[in-house]
């Protein structure tokens, strides 16, 4: 007979890595691609041997384009 698997630990870990899927989506909207709190960080987070090899390169803003 199978022994039974404790999924709870399993469900935790899922819900965790959701919640930074999704804070990284709201960084994305909100144009934080590098820095604290960032896109960059909450991939680092969900697979901490991303470190280094994620180059973001941020969009510029509208008001950080030079005036003509």
């Amino acid at each position: 007979m199978a022994e039974a698997i404790d999924i709870g630990p399993l469900i935790t870990q899922l819900q965790a890595q959701q919640s930074l899927q999704t804070q990284a989506l709201a960084a994305a909207l909100q144009g934080l691609w590098t820095g604290e709190g960032s896109v960059e960080a909450y991939l680092y987070a969900l697979n901490p041997t991303l470190q280094g090899t994620i180059t973001p390169n941020p969009p510029i803003l509208e008001s950080e384009v030079p005036k003509a």
